[in-house]
C-alpha cells in the first residue's frame, strides 16, 4: 500500500512540466525506479527488434508539444501522428494542430497523463516474430516519473498489439539498433542496472554484464550489444547525442575539431565502431558529420523516406544536410529549426510507431523461404482445399490481389509469377 501511495503521490509532485535531467527531488527520490520496476514472460519464439529505418505507420508525440506543428504538419502528410494527451487537454491539444494546418484524419489520441514530452526516452521498444507478429517490450524508464513510464503500456493498449516487460533500467535515447540483432548504448546501459555491478565510464566497449545482455537476448532478439562508454561525457549520457545507425551497413558518428575538449574521446569511439563488423560481416561505413559547437545533428529522425534533420541556424547546417544527402541517397532530408540543445533535439521527442502490417516477404512467399516457387502455389491450393490453415502471415502473402479472399484467382496470379520467375 505504501508504494503504491509514494509512486501516486510522485505523480501529483511532478504533473507539471520537468527537465531533461533530473530534478532535485527527483535526484534524492531514485530508488522509486526500482519500485516501477517488473518483468513478464518474454515474447514466444524468434524475434527481432525494429530498427528506426523500417517502415513506419505513425510517430509517437505527447501535448504540450516539444516540437513546432509544422514539424507535426510535415509527418501527419505521410504517417499517423499518435498523440498522448492528458483528457483535459484534448480539446487544446486538437484545437493547436487543426488550426497549424495538421491534416487531422491522420491523427490519433492516447489518452493519459505524461510528464514530459521525451517520448523517444519513455516511448515503446518494439519487435516482431517469424510470423511477422509485432509486440511491444516494455522497460523501466530511468527517471523516477510514473506517468512517462506507462506510455508503452496504453500505447499497446491503443493499438491492439501485445505487451511485454522486461526487468530493465533503459531509456530510448540510449538506444540504437539495426533491425538484424546488433543494438548500441552507452554505458549506462550497465551502470543503471544494479545487477552489473559495475560504474564503468571509460572503457570502450564496456566489459559486458550478462544480467543486461541476457535480456537484450531474450526480450528484444539481439545477439550483439556494442556498449562503450558516453565520449560526449555530457549529464545525460544517451547514444542519440553522437551517434546513428543509419542503415544495416551504415553508421554516423559526431566529429568535432581537434581543439575540442572531447576529440580524443569521440574519435575512439568512432574508430571502434568502424572496427566493428554489421550481420553480413563487413565494416560498418561510418559518416561523420561536423559538430564544432555540439549542435545536436545526429539528434535527427528517420520516417520512411524522409529525415528530419534539427537546425541550429548555424554556419554548419548546410554540411550537415549534405552529409544526411551523401549517406543516404534516395531519402528527402529536411531541416527543423526547434528549441534544440546540444543533448535534446529532434530524435529525443519523437518515436516512430513501425508499420504492424508490414511484411519483409515478396507477395506470394507463403512458406516465407525468400524464394516464390511452385511449393507456395501447392500451399495456397492446400489452403483452398481446406487441408492447411494460414496465420495472418501467410494469408497476406497469399492474397496476391489484395481481395482479402484465397481464392483461384490468387493462385493464377502466383503461377503466373512463378513462371515470369
Amino acid at each position: 500500500m505504501i508504494k503504491y501511495y509514494a509512486l501516486f503521490l510522485l505523480s501529483l509532485i511532478i504533473a507539471t512540466e520537468l527537465p531533461k535531467g533530473l530534478t532535485e527531488w527527483e535526484k534524492s527520490n531514485m530508488h522509486l525506479i526500482e519500485e516501477m520496476r517488473f518483468r513478464t514472460q518474454p515474447p514466444p519464439g524468434s524475434i527481432r527488434s525494429i530498427a528506426e529505418y523500417e517502415p513506419m505507420q505513425g510517430v509517437l508525440i505527447r501535448y504540450p508539444f516539444g516540437i513546432s506543428t509544422s514539424l507535426i504538419r510535415e509527418m501527419a502528410e505521410d504517417v499517423i501522428i499518435y498523440c498522448l494527451v492528458s483528457s483535459g487537454l484534448q480539446n487544446n491539444a486538437y484545437n493547436s494542430m487543426n488550426s497549424a494546418g495538421v491534416n487531422m484524419s491522420n491523427v490519433e489520441f492516447i489518452t493519459g497523463s505524461t510528464n514530459s514530452y521525451w517520448t523517444r526516452d519513455y516511448g515503446p521498444w518494439w519487435v516482431v516474430d517469424d510470423d511477422g507478429v509485432y509486440s511491444i517490450v516494455d522497460f523501466t524508464y530511468n527517471r523516477p516519473r510514473p506517468a512517462d513510464n506507462q506510455a508503452p503500456l496504453k500505447v499497446a493498449n491503443h493499438m491492439g498489439v501485445p505487451y511485454y516487460s522486461a526487468d530493465l533500467i533503459a531509456t530510448g535515447g540510449n538506444y540504437m539498433t539495426d533491425g538484424t540483432g546488433i543494438s548500441a548504448a552507452t554505458h549506462i546501459a550497465y551502470t543503471e542496472n544494479n545487477e552489473c555491478s559495475t560504474n564503468n565510464q571509460s572503457s570502450v566497449p564496456l566489459p559486458p554484464c550478462s544480467y543486461v545482455d541476457d535480456i537484450m537476448n531474450e526480450y528484444y532478439g539481439i545477439d550483439i550489444f556494442h556498449v562503450v562508454a558516453d565520449p560526449n561525457d555530457e549529464y545525460i549520457d544517451h547514444i542519440d547525442c553522437w551517434g546513428k545507425y543509419l542503415s544495416p551497413t551504415k553508421v554516423l558518428i559526431r566529429s568535432v575539431p581537434t581543439s575540442h575538449s572531447q576529440y580524443q574521446d569521440i574519435e575512439e569511439v568512432a574508430s571502434y565502431f568502424g572496427s566493428t563488423l554489421t550481420s553480413d560481416g563487413i565494416p560498418w561505413q561510418v559518416f561523420r558529420v561536423y559538430t564544432p559547437s555540439d549542435q545536436p545533428y545526429t539528434n535527427s529522425l528517420i520516417l520512411n523516406d524522409k529525415v528530419f534533420v534539427p537546425m541550429m541556424n548555424s554556419s554548419w547546417d548546410d554540411d550537415a544536410i549534405e552529409v544526411y544527402e551523401e549517406a543516404m541517397p534516395g531519402y528527402e532530408i529536411l531541416g527543423f529549426t526547434g528549441s534544440w540543445e546540444s543533448t535534446d533535439a529532434l530524435h529525443c521527442r519523437v518515436k516512430g510507431i513501425p508499420d504492424i502490417t508490414y511484411v519483409p516477404y515478396e507477395s506470394g512467399d507463403v512458406n516465407t523461404d525468400e524464394t516464390v516457387n511452385i511449393q507456395d502455389v501447392v500451399l495456397i491450393i492446400n489452403y483452398i482445399l481446406d487441408l492447411i490453415d494460414f496465420d495472418d502471415n501467410q494469408f497476406s502473402l497469399a492474397d496476391l490481389n489484395d481481395d482479402n479472399a484465397i481464392n483461384i484467382q490468387d493462385v493464377i496470379l502466383l503461377v503466373n509469377v512463378v513462371l515470369d520467375n
